[in-house]
């Protein structure tokens, strides 16, 4: 059994995140402090949403990767460990600036750690976010 972990994925023009709630007890929370500079933060993820043409259709994306829903809920993928539901990994820490692509991805984070999210747009509309997880802070 690996590390636990959070699962982050793309549903639609949302951003899904599933805390391994298996795995040991809570950790100090230093951001309930307001000390930000005491975080050593981990790993800087950078999001910008799109509006590439995908097939003939526009679709809206986030870093190139458009959402395709699949027949299986994620959560039964994940608990029951069923191959071939989503694919980990293939959404960029940054955008590629390519052509947008449609997959069912998501996105892994190491368990415990601190992780900053960057949402960059630059499209000409604005994007609204919804983020389930835990512990989320905005900090500008």
């Amino acid at each position: 059994m690996g590390a636990p972990r959070i699962m982050c994925t793309q549903f639609e023009e949302h951003l899904l995140c599933r805390w391994n709630l298996t795995a040991n007890a809570a950790r100090p929370n230093p951001q309930g402090s307001y000390h930000y500079g005491n975080i050593t933060v981990t790993r800087t993820i950078k999001l910008a949403n799109s509006a590439p043409v995908i097939n003939g259709k526009q679709r809206y994306a986030v870093n190139g990767v458009s959402y395709l829903r699949p027949s299986t809920p994620l959560q039964l993928a994940d608990y029951y460990n069923i191959d071939g539901v989503y694919t980990v990994g293939s959404i960029g820490d940054s955008p590629n600036g390519g052509s947008g692509f449609m997959q069912t991805a998501a996105l892994s984070v190491e368990y415990r750690t601190f992780v900053e999210i960057v949402f960059q747009n630059y499209e000409n509309t604005i994007q609204s976010w919804h983020l389930d997880g835990y512990s989320f802070f905005v900090v500008g």
